[in-house]
């Protein structure tokens, strides 16, 4: 058989490599950055989601799908960030071009905004950055996994912590809401943000309802979104759809947002492999 391009190192890209060697395809596997793993690579609380591997670190799991690849001798190539698609020909950013029979697409999720004056304010810094500093007054704003994994990360290392909801409740999963309970963050609800401004050297959320939060860093994590690029796929609904032949979209960006996980990650890149390999020898 020949050679598939995958591009996005992420779980879903790399499942698909393993699946495609698997099955006696000839994978190639691209990656924009210069580490594999993608949301692994920051994911700080132990995976709980995946039957038979957790609870147990998202870097465990990236170094064995490393090895994985590593024993199915499978080629990556970083700093490679794919922009076009002919149905044949895969176009880099770099001007190079590579050939193959399919494209699989695992571009992962972006942080979605929140779309008020000043967010540019918000700190673009990871948890894990925000962690090593000396304590700080924190806002989290955002009730999901996401949110509330960054906001016990801060407030367990120290940092004092505010998560702020739109709604009464989190949608985060109940273990994240009973181990937020045991730390010292405050909650506050029905807190729609209005603008974000900056005095001095500190930073305030003012809120929909007239008051305000001043801190030193605000991290909005409200969701996250499909982050394509535009000549590849189109997201609709928030799931991305590719916009050339031979070609998938897999991964969290090809799924609804109720159904993305570990787990259905994997799943998605082994059925775009098998049903490519299905219709290739139909």
């Amino acid at each position: 058989m020949g050679k598939v391009l995958i591009a996005g190192a992420g779980p879903a890209g790399l499942a698909a490599a393993i699946w495609a060697a698997r099955v006696g395809l000839e994978p190639w596997l691209l990656e924009r950055s210069h580490g594999l793993g993608g949301q692994l690579s920051s994911y700080t609380l132990p995976i709980v989601d995946l039957p038979g591997f957790g609870p147990a670190p998202a870097l465990e799991l990236a170094q064995k799908l490393q090895l994985d690849l590593e024993r199915l001798h499978i080629p990556i190539q970083y700093g490679a960030e794919a922009v076009s698609w002919n149905g044949g020909r895969l176009g880099l950013t770099d001007g190079s071009t590579l050939d193959g029979e399919t494209f699989f697409y695992a571009p992962g999720l972006q942080p979605r905004n929140l779309g008020i004056p000043g967010e540019d304010l918000a700190s673009p810094a990871s948890m894990s950055e925000l962690a090593t500093l000396p304590p700080r007054r924190v806002l989290v704003v955002g009730g999901g996994d996401r949110a509330l994994e960054g906001a016990i990360r801060l407030a367990e290392t120290g940092h004092q912590v505010t998560v702020a909801l739109r709604s009464e409740h989190m949608r985060a999963r109940r273990e994240y809401r009973e181990r937020l309970e045991t730390t010292q963050a405050v909650v506050l609800t029905r807190a729609v943000p209005r603008e974000l401004d900056r005095r001095r050297d500190h930073v305030i959320m003012f809120w929909e309802q007239g008051t305000a939060w001043e801190g030193d860093q605000v991290l909005v994590r409200i969701g996250m979104e499909p982050a394509v690029h535009p000549n590849l796929a189109h997201v609709h609904q928030d799931r991305a759809f590719p916009k050339a032949l031979n070609m998938a979209v897999i991964g969290d960006a090809a799924l609804a947002a109720w159904e993305r996980s570990l787990v259905t990650s994997f799943a998605s890149a082994m059925r775009a492999v098998k049903s490519y390999v299905q219709r290739r020898e139909a």
